[in-house]
C-alpha cells in the first residue's frame, strides 16, 4: 500500500501503528501518535473541509479529524449504476445559494435542474387528485405567509435573539402562532406540513427560530421553492470528496474526538491521533459537541447550546425504476399525502432520465419497524400516488439518519427558549476554540450553502488571530 493512501489517510508510520494495535487487540486510543499543527479542525463535513481549504490557502498547517469513516457529514450519496447516484442526505441548492454553487464551480462539479414539469399529486382524506404545478395557496394561507415573511424581516440575521420581540416569539411554537392567527384548520395543516418538510414539527419549533430560518433563506418562497431548484451531478458528497482529496495525510478518518484541552496549550485527543494546535475549529451541530469533554469546561451559555439543541433525524428512501414512468402520465413526481409513511415525494431521477427515481421523505410515525414491512408500505403509497408502475422498482435505497452514530440530526427544529437563552454563544469563540457548521451561518442556515459560508467565516476569524 503506497504511503498516505490507506483508508484512514494516516501517514504510513501512523497507519502501521494503528494496524498493529488492532491486530494485537490493544487500545489504539491509549497511545495514539501526536501531531503538531497550527489549527485542528473537528469534522469533515462541508463546513470543516471548507475551513481547512481556506486556511491551507493561507499556508496554515491543519489537521482535520473526523469520527466517521467517510467525509461529507450530512451529505451521503449511493451509486445506482451508469455513473449516477441518489442522495441519502442533503441534496438541493437554489440560485441564491451562491457560496455552495461557487464552490461547486471551483471544484468542477456541475449542477442540473430538478425535474418539475407536470402535475402534482395530492392525496388527503382518502381522496387523490392532481393539480397543475404552481402555488395554489388559499387566500387565508397567503395571508398567513405574508404576515410571517414580514415578521421574519424583523429578526436580525447576526443576532436573532436581539429582535425586539425575541422573548415573545421564542416563548411560543409555530403551531401556537398558527392557532392564534388563523381559524382555518386546512391552513394550519398545510402550512404545518411545509414547516415539517423544511425544518421539523411546527408543534415543537420555536417561532423565533423559524422566523430567523425564513429570513436566513430570503423568505418563504425561497425556502419552499427556490431551495429545491438545482442538484449536483455526481451528488453533493462529491464536493466533500474533492475537498478531502487535496488534504492527503492532513485528514484522519474514523477517529472520534473525546477531549479538547484548551488551557495554556491546545490538545485534541481522538481515537487515532493526538493533535497539538494553536487553535481549534469545531465544525459540528451544537448538539454533537456534547460528546466532547472540554477542559476547562464550556461557559454556561455554550454548555446550554450543547445540552438543549435539538437535531431531527431525517428518513429518506430513493425508489429506483427502469424509467421515470410517471412522466408519461403528465406527473411531475411531486406528491403530498397523508395516506401512509410516504408523506412527500419528488422526482429524483438522473439528469439524462436513463432511470426513474422517486425520493420519499418518510414520516417515521407511520412507518412500520421491519424493513420488509416498511418497503411494502412505501410501495403501496407510491402505487396509490403514481399508479401500478410504482410496484416494480429495480432498487430500494433507505437512509435513516436516526441510525447514524455520529449524527444527532439533519435539521434543527429548535424548541422554545433555546435561542434567547443560549443563542448568543453560537459563533463566539471560547478561548482558542472556534465554531463552524451550517447552524452558525447567518445566511441559508441549515443548508449546504450555510455550511460553506460558515467554513469561510471561521477560517477568516482564525487567520486574524494566528
Amino acid at each position: 500500500m503506497p504511503e498516505g493512501t490507506d483508508g484512514h489517510s494516516l501517514p504510513r508510520r501512523e497507519f502501521l501503528i494503528a494496524a498493529a494495535a488492532v491486530a494485537t487487540g490493544t487500545a489504539v486510543a491509549a497511545d495514539p501518535p501526536t501531531r503538531e499543527v497550527d489549527v485542528a479542525v473537528i469534522g469533515a463535513g462541508l463546513s470543516g473541509l471548507t475551513a481547512a481549504r481556506e486556511l491551507r490557502r493561507r499556508k496554515v498547517k491543519v489537521c482535520v479529524i473526523e469520527a466517521r469513516d467517510r467525509v461529507g457529514g450530512r451529505t451521503l450519496d449511493h451509486a445506482i449504476g451508469g455513473g449516477h447516484v441518489v442522495e441519502g442526505g442533503g441534496q438541493w441548492a437554489g440560485p441564491t445559494q451562491t457560496a455552495v454553487l461557487g464552490l461547486a464551480k471551483e471544484l468542477g462539479v456541475e449542477t442540473f435542474r430538478t425535474h418539475e414539469k407536470g402535475k402534482t399529486v395530492v392525496h388527503f382524506g382518502g381522496s387523490r387528485l392532481t393539480v397543475p404545478a404552481g402555488d395554489h395557496a388559499s387566500r387565508d394561507l397567503r395571508k398567513v405567509k405574508d404576515k410571517l415573511d414580514a415578521m421574519a424581516r424583523e429578526v436580525p440575521l447576526a443576532d436573532p435573539w436581539a429582535a425586539k420581540r425575541a422573548k415573545e416569539w421564542d416563548a411560543v411554537t409555530v403551531a401556537d402562532w398558527l392557532k392564534a392567527n388563523t381559524s382555518s384548520a386546512e391552513t394550519r395543516d398545510e402550512f404545518g406540513l411545509e414547516v415539517e418538510t423544511a425544518l421539523g414539527s411546527a408543534e415543537k419549533t420555536s417561532l423565533l427560530w423559524f422566523l430567523f430560518y425564513v429570513h436566513s433563506a430570503g423568505g418563504l418562497r425561497a425556502l419552499n421553492v427556490g431551495a429545491q431548484e438545482l442538484r449536483f451531478k455526481g451528488g453533493p458528497q462529491s464536493l466533500s470528496k474533492k475537498l478531502a482529496a487535496d488534504l492527503g495525510d492532513d485528514l484522519v478518518l474514523a477517529s472520534p474526538v473525546s477531549k479538547i484541552d484548551h488551557g495554556d496549550a491546545v490538545v485534541v485527543e481522538s481515537k487515532l491521533v493526538r493533535v497539538k494546535a494553536k487553535r481549534v475549529v469545531v465544525a459540528m451541530m451544537p448538539a454533537d459537541t456534547a460528546r466532547i469533554a472540554f477542559t476547562p469546561a464550556m461557559p454556561e451559555q455554550r454548555a446550554g447550546l450543547a445540552k438543549n439543541w435539538v437535531g431531527e433525524p431525517g428518513f429518506k428512501v430513493n425508489v429506483v425504476y427502469a424509467k421515470p414512468f410517471w412522466r408519461d402520465s403528465g406527473l411531475s413526481g411531486l406528491a403530498v399525502s397523508d395516506r401512509g409513511p410516504a408523506g412527500v415525494t419528488f422526482d429524483n431521477s438522473p439528469p439524462d432520465g436513463s432511470k426513474g427515481v422517486i425520493v420519499v421523505f418518510i414520516d417515521p410515525k407511520k412507518a412500520p419497524k421491519g424493513a420488509a414491512a416498511r418497503k411494502k408500505a412505501v410501495l403501496d403509497d407510491l402505487v396509490a400516488l403514481f399508479g401500478k408502475g410504482a410496484s416494480e422498482p429495480i432498487e430500494f435505497v433507505e437512509q435513516d439518519w436516526a441510525g447514524e452514530k455520529w449524527t444527532t440530526g439533519c435539521v434543527s427544529p429548535l424548541p422554545k427558549g433555546v435561542l434567547t437563552a443560549s443563542g448568543a454563544a453560537l459563533r463566539v469563540p471560547v478561548g482558542k476554540i472556534h465554531w463552524a457548521g451550517t447552524e452558525t451561518s447567518e445566511v441559508w442556515c441549515g443548508y449546504m450553502d450555510g455550511a460553506v459560508r460558515s467554513g469561510i467565516r471561521v477560517a477568516e476569524e482564525v487567520w486574524k488571530v494566528l
